[in-house]
């Protein structure tokens, strides 16, 4: 989904300091540091924006979304493919009607993808594989923010942390579209075809750190259209991570957090909900 994964969208290199999705979070004393990933980049994408290695140097911890060495392990993606498959003789096609079930078929065979394998996907899964090869298309392939940072920090000793076990967010994308099959798939149908045309004002508005425009570019009218995938995908989590970050806000150690950048903004964004709690922020260059 387009708008949903576009956190994997990045932003092209430019030599002016201006500022970035990258923020100072204090209070009283005690500071860390939050950053916006994408979590696939292209080759013309490094060296990064200097925010997040200026971040990077002051922190003690990095915090990821989830244990990045176990997800990205052989045995953790077979377990993925393996509880988000049909059993035979159930396909996709059971959970989506007739016409989206025309929709999805039309897309593959135009792209020419194998329908008879992809069609075993449980919907989460078929959309981000779908997505994920329009990236790969569009010359997305190289490792992202939060995959540099991991590989670093681990080359450099430094502590590593996440918020959500590998087998909670592999339960949460299990869950996802469970009881909404049919909008999730008409809804990444409907947007994949618009990746290629919001590439470029997402990458200005990712550089600038352009919170509230990246929101409307990304997100649009995702709330209002599609509720329930809105709030699995981000509100929920968001809300979720709260409590962690505020524990981690009332030591002296100093935390980078890297998640992905639609999780900042919005009413429910996760920089939005730290002001809510008095939390001080300020945008790096």
């Amino acid at each position: 989904m387009r708008k949903i994964f576009s956190s994997l969208v990045v932003l092209l290199l430019t030599s002016q300091a201006q500022a970035a999705s990258v923020w100072q979070v204090t209070k009283g004393d005690n500071t860390l540091y939050l950053g916006g990933t994408l979590h696939i980049l292209s080759p013309q994408d490094y060296p990064l924006p200097a925010a997040y290695e200026k971040a990077y140097q002051q922190a003690d911890t990095l915090v990821f979304e989830t244990d990045m060495q176990t997800v990205s392990s052989p045995a953790f993606g077979q377990k993925m493919l393996q509880q988000n498959s049909y059993q035979a003789p159930h396909t996709i096609a059971n959970d989506l009607s007739a016409d989206t079930y025309q929709l999805l078929t039309a897309y593959m065979n135009a792209r020419s993808l194998p329908v008879d394998t992809l069609i075993h996907l449980k919907p989460a899964m078929l959309g981000l594989t779908l997505t994920m090869i329009e990236f790969q298309r569009e010359g997305l392939t190289s490792q992202g923010v939060d995959a540099y940072f991991f590989s670093t920090a681990i080359g450099e000793e430094k502590t590593i942390d996440w918020f959500e076990t590998p087998d909670e967010q592999l339960a949460f994308i299990s869950a996802m579209a469970q009881g909404q099959e049919n909008a999730f798939i008409r809804y990444t149908l409907e947007d994949i075809k618009e990746l290629s045309s919001v590439l470029e004002p997402m990458k200005q508005q990712w550089r600038k750190g352009d919170m509230e425009a990246l929101h409307e570019t990304a997100m649009g009218d995702v709330a209002q259209q599609y509720p329930e995938v809105y709030d699995d995908l981000l509100v929920n989590r968001n809300k979720n991570w709260l409590p962690k970050i505020e524990a981690m806000m009332a030591t002296d150690e100093i935390e980078l957090i890297l998640v992905g950048t639609l999780h900042m903004p919005g009413k429910e964004g996760v920089l939005a909900l730290l002001e809510e709690k008095g939390y001080t922020l300020t945008q790096l260059n």
